[in-house]
């Protein structure tokens, strides 16, 4: 993505736009207990006012196929006015007006499913390299889905209010955010074998742990939730080992080092919960280790933590790292 100035690209002013937006949501809000649904409500705003056109702006434009530049540039002009139609949903009770608003965040997430498709299809899995960031943008669309059932009062398969919104939210940043940063993550160790298997755990643990849980709903056992678990988290966390590899290694700004350290940090403690709320079944070492403190802790630490400061990392670790102003396109 073209930059606005020698320091600010579009994804990065959107960001900015919607920072302020989410300060304000939260100001009117007043206070939101971070074990409350309205944390969790929260936290989807928060994605999708500042965190997806960060990500946007991190997805690598293959401006061979003019297409696929123009339908992520498509996504990229609509992305804010839809986010605005989930905020004004969210201010909404469940039900059809509600539906309506977030409608067009549903659709943005399966154009940008679309865009994903079309990638993977381009490039096909013979170098091995997991396709993260392009199944990251598949997935996404995933938590438009149940950003639709939350909006209109669905309960599938008798999951609670709760858990429909948490599914959307898991989505958002598990299901778009982590890929993505994983492929940022893999492009500068692309013949490290360990993490070429990471990421391949990721894009495999996300629909597992989705599987896992609703298998336990089901009735058939919780071990596939706590295998799902594991699986993610593991990969997960050695990932964040190769983002502080490059902290030591790569050639970045002091801000940039900063970022990715605290941000790697935050997911190891956050994927550690995971686990451990995963295993529940098996061994629970922390009984007051509920969802509302799984939201608090967990929810919190991955997305404002590693989320939110590697996005912003990332943003500028290209640039930075290159020596460039202008041209530095993707991770």
């Amino acid at each position: 993505m073209k930059p606005l100035s020698a320091s600010l690209t579009i994804g990065q002013l959107m960001a900015y736009v919607g920072m302020v937006l989410w300060a304000i949501y939260l100001f009117v809000g007043g206070f939101i207990d971070l074990r409350s649904f309205q944390w969790s409500t929260a936290l989807l705003l928060f994605a999708a006012l500042v965190l997806v056109p960060l990500v946007l702006d991190l997805v690598e434009v293959e401006t061979a196929v003019e297409r696929t530049g123009t339908l992520l540039r498509l996504v990229q002009l609509l992305q804010l006015p839809a986010a605005l139609g989930l905020v004004a949903a969210c201010l909404q009770n469940s039900g059809w007006l509600a539906l309506a608003l977030a409608m067009p965040w549903v659709m943005l997430t399966g154009v940008t499913a679309i865009l994903g498709i079309r990638r993977v299809w381009r490039r096909g899995l013979r170098s091995g390299v997991p396709p993260c960031q392009e199944v990251g943008l598949i997935y996404f669309s995933v938590g438009g889905a149940w950003v639709a059932a939350d909006r209109l009062g669905m309960q599938p398969l008798g999951f609670s209010a709760d858990i429909v919104q948490l599914t959307a939210v898991h989505f958002h940043y598990a299901g778009l955010v982590l890929p993505v940063l994983a492929g940022c993550i893999l492009q500068r160790f692309p013949a490290n074998r360990l993490a070429r298997w990471a990421g391949w755990g990721i894009l495999a643990g996300i629909p597992l742990v989705a599987i896992g849980i609703t298998g336990a709903q089901l009735g058939v056992g919780q071990a596939g939730e706590a295998v799902a678990a594991i699986v993610l988290g593991s990969s997960g966390c050695v990932l964040a080992g190769f983002q502080l590899v490059l902290v030591v290694e790569s050639k970045v700004q002091r801000a940039t080092r900063v970022l990715w350290t605290i941000g790697s940090l935050a997911f190891v403690f956050g994927m550690t919960l995971a686990v451990l709320y995963g295993m529940r079944s098996v061994a629970m070492p922390l009984a007051w280790l509920d969802i509302p403190w799984m939201r608090a802790l967990h929810g919190t630490a991955n997305a404002l933590g590693f989320c939110f400061l590697g996005l912003v990392g990332w943003s500028i670790a290209p640039r930075m790292a290159q020596g460039v102003t202008g041209d530095a396109d993707g991770c």
